[in-house]
């Protein structure tokens, strides 16, 4: 997704692998790339990263990313990445990066419930056109998916869904593209299809391990004002917390039948 072109300054190409349904960058892409750009320059992991959308950027482009460090520490690193149409800003990505002793550790939730992924209604593509949603594969496990009907509404703001991405390990650059189908349970929430266009996407990062699929417990906080809030758990097969996502989203009724 992202291709160095010096020490702290890469590119990220916008075409029908990165963008979503309507031909502009996926929003999960942008803030993968910014993450990939910011664990490539401080050479250290990823704790959290905060993505912020400016534009739409619609393919065939290149967004250029550049990365700068304010705040450069011995064990945590801070920085940011400006993505940029020429002089014009698209998207802007904040993190942390760095790893620290082990003093503490405790997990008060637990995986939901959820069939096995082998066993749930498979997704089909709902874009008509090549879009990365030709390179991620969606299980239903509970509820719909608010951006093409699949499934049957759950009567709550809480969705299921198991995530792979066959081509991709689920480090946190893919896991940062897969929290960003949580917008989808907007429509199982409201018990119709809805569109929505997100302002920004937060990920903390919490235990990596190797997983094939992920289970991405979605939920819906708020929808009120033009606006919604929701956060989505991300959960190993075998129940291990990988990390937690949230974001804001404009939210429009569905246009596109």
């Amino acid at each position: 997704m992202v291709h160095p072109v010096a020490s702290m300054q890469w590119q990220l190409p916008v075409n029908t692998r990165t963008a979503g349904g309507g031909g502009s960058l996926f929003g999960g892409v942008g803030l993968a790339a910014g993450i990939v750009a910011l664990e490539q320059a401080t050479k250290k992991p990823v704790v959290w990263a905060s993505g912020q959308y400016l534009a739409l950027t619609q393919q065939p482009t290149v967004v250029d990313l550049e990365v700068r460090l304010p705040a450069v520490g011995r064990n945590v690193t801070q920085g940011r990445v400006v993505g940029h149409l020429g002089e014009e800003e698209i998207i802007t990505i904040f993190g942390a990066c760095g790893e620290r002793p082990d003093v503490a550790r405790g997990l008060w939730d637990s995986m939901p419930d959820a069939r096995p992924p082998e066993t749930c209604e498979a997704m089909a593509g709902h874009h008509d056109v090549p879009s990365l949603s030709d390179h991620v594969e969606i299980r239903i496990a509970r509820g719909m998916f608010g951006f093409s009907g699949a499934g049957k509404a759950s009567g709550d703001n809480r969705s299921l869904l198991w995530v792979r991405m066959p081509e991709l390990h689920n480090d946190p650059g893919t896991l940062a593209i897969i929290a960003d189908y949580m917008p989808s349970a907007l429509g199982n929430a409201l018990g119709r299809m809805m569109s929505c266009t997100s302002l920004d996407n937060t990920i903390r990062f919490a235990d990596q391990i190797s997983t094939e699929w992920v289970l991405c417990e979605n939920i819906i906080d708020f929808v009120g004002n033009g606006f919604g809030y929701g956060q989505v758990r991300m959960w190993s097969e075998s129940g291990v917390l990988m990390a937690t996502a949230s974001q804001s989203m404009i939210v429009r009724p569905w246009q596109y039948d």
